[in-house]
């Protein structure tokens, strides 16, 4: 899930390096606030148990 996350924001920020439309940075920018959105849903609401055996 960070991978993802961190992935994005990587490419969203070489977006912004590259000096590219002002549209393509704001569309990489949505589409990862809403990625980090779902995973984070999708890991909230999964198995909350630790499962820990000592």
């Amino acid at each position: 899930m960070d991978t993802l996350i961190f992935g994005g924001l990587l490419a969203t920020l070489i977006a912004m390096y590259r000096e590219t439309s002002r549209m393509v940075v704001l569309g990489a920018w949505w589409v990862m606030l809403i990625a980090v959105f779902l995973l984070m849903a999708h890991h909230i609401t999964g198995s909350l148990a630790l499962t820990l055996s000592y």
